[in-house]
């Protein structure tokens, strides 16, 4: 048995490198209190904090479409509370994605440890 392994991969012109279908598209590990600031991502280029609980991600590389899969979860230290991102309070678009992040009170809320990963393809 042969075993092929690559870092990533992309057309021999150049344009967009793609990794692996399966592996997440975009990521980012991010602080959603006061000044937003990332810590670590990937294919990610710029955070927008719309209010309270409620960011943008937006990607560096755009989605193929609209019907990827985003999951979002995060933890505020003051009284150790959950937040978590209802796929039903996102909207989906391309170039971005924006979520509201609610307490387990369903109120929005600002996490300071802030995650979300995005699965699909890229354009």
């Amino acid at each position: 048995m042969s075993t092929i392994r690559v870092d990533n991969f992309g057309p021999s012109a150049g344009g967009t490198t793609y990794s692996a279908r399966g592996i997440a598209k975009a990521w980012v590990n991010f602080n959603g209190t006061g000044t937003i600031a990332a810590r670590d991502s990937e294919n990610v280029s710029s955070l927008t904090d719309n209010g309270t609980g409620d960011y943008t991600v937006n990607f560096t590389a755009a989605m193929g479409n609209a019907n990827y899969s985003f999951t979002g979860s995060g933890r505020v230290s003051i009284g150790v509370n959950t937040c978590v991102f209802p796929p039903s309070n996102a909207h989906y678009a391309t170039s971005s994605i924006r979520g509201l992040a609610i307490s387990m009170q369903d109120s929005p809320i600002d996490c300071d440890f802030t995650n979300v990963s995005i699965h699909g393809d890229l354009a």
